[in-house]
């Protein structure tokens, strides 16, 4: 039987609590800190965009004003959700993303704080949806697969919108291999994420990314290199903070560390 997604939500919660609590930074033989503040950044990435991705298709399945940003690599795509009396929820059937991933998703619609049965564009203020996505990406020297669950909130909505905002959490238990120079880096993560105050500025089409906002990412890495001498893993924490300004380049704290991840490709890249 599939789990429902707070069930999932609250395992994944549990294996990430577990895993920080486990955390150690011991000294590992051919794993190094830049390796592991890399590999972080590279899972702080994909969340992101993919939650950005989310936050623009939930609009869409729920009714609101279509975002009109799908061109710029983000998912938009809507199926046919019932709705449910007894949970006063829309319980939305699984989708297949563009990238390839699986969507399971059901969202409830408010006006002030009292639930509705319909979204109304002018009496409807927030909209909260319970999400899960799994499945892999393949990006260059990188694959990844992924099992994010999340609870996000939108709201601004009644009434002439000029902007919308998101704020939610969630915790990912993620997975992915790197192979370069003929070494391979297997990397594991548990992470709680916090989305606070994430700013759409309207219309859509004009503003395609976050105004302002950011999303946080604790994560506990374990990473393993896999050389000819042996298998050395070492164990870690990284507090990883995303930005955003308006732009299609968010920037990327990890630590002391300061990156920028591409918004539509994913990319991160840190200075030296």
């Amino acid at each position: 039987m599939t789990r429902s997604i707070p069930t999932r939500l609250m395992a994944l919660a549990l294996a990430a609590g577990l895993a920080a609590c486990a955390d150690s930074t011991a000294p590992g033989n051919g794993v190094t800190d830049a390796q592991l503040t890399l590999d972080a950044a590279g899972d702080a990435g994909d969340a992101t965009v993919l939650d950005l991705s989310q936050m623009i298709g939930s609009e869409a399945q729920a009714g609101v004003a279509p975002a009109s940003a799908a061109s710029l690599g983000f998912s938009s795509q809507t199926a046919a959700c019932t709705y449910s009396a007894g949970v006063g929820r829309f319980l939305c059937p699984a989708i297949t993303t563009p990238e390839g991933l699986t969507l399971e998703r059901s969202y409830a619609v408010y006006a002030g704080g009292a639930a509705q049965s319909s979204y109304s564009a002018s009496a409807t203020d927030s909209i909260n949806f319970q999400t899960f996505l799994s499945g892999s990406l393949v990006r260059d020297v990188r694959s990844a697969w992924l099992n994010h669950a999340r609870t996000m909130t939108v709201s601004g909505l009644a009434g002439a919108e000029t902007q919308r905002i998101w704020n939610g959490t969630g915790v990912r238990s993620d997975s992915s291999r790197v192979t370069e120079n003929s070494v391979a880096r297997r990397s594991k993560f548990q992470s709680v994420d916090v989305i606070s105050n994430v700013v759409f500025n309207l219309p859509r089409s004009a503003n395609p990314y976050p105004q302002s906002g950011s999303i946080t990412h604790d994560i506990a890495v374990t990473s393993t290199v896999d050389r000819p001498s042996g298998h050395y893993t070492r164990t870690a924490n990284r507090h990883v903070v995303v930005t955003f300004n308006g732009t299609s380049t968010a920037a990327m704290t990890i630590g002391t560390r300061s990156c920028t991840v591409d918004l539509v490709t994913r990319n991160v890249a840190c200075a030296q």
